[in-house]
């Protein structure tokens, strides 16, 4: 069995949103465990792997557009 990661434990960024290269390669590391252990859980209930990461890309393009569309509008 592989190890899921804790959704109620994780890091806080250590560097600023203003060094974007860095702060966005560590919140990639945060999140992936995160994801594993979400394709983990849906493909354990029937989920096809394939589909279930391409809802998860949706849903974060989304999350995404939603910003950016705020952002525009403020």
């Amino acid at each position: 069995m592989t190890h899921m990661a804790d959704f109620d434990a994780m890091p806080a960024p250590t560097h600023p949103s203003a060094e974007l290269l860095d702060h966005d390669a560590e919140a990639r590391e945060v999140v992936a465990p995160l994801v594993d252990t979400l394709l983990e859980r849906m493909t354990a209930v029937g989920w096809d792997r394939r589909t279930a990461a391409s809802a998860l890309m949706f849903s974060a393009a989304a999350q995404v557009s939603a910003l950016t569309d705020r952002k525009w509008a403020a």
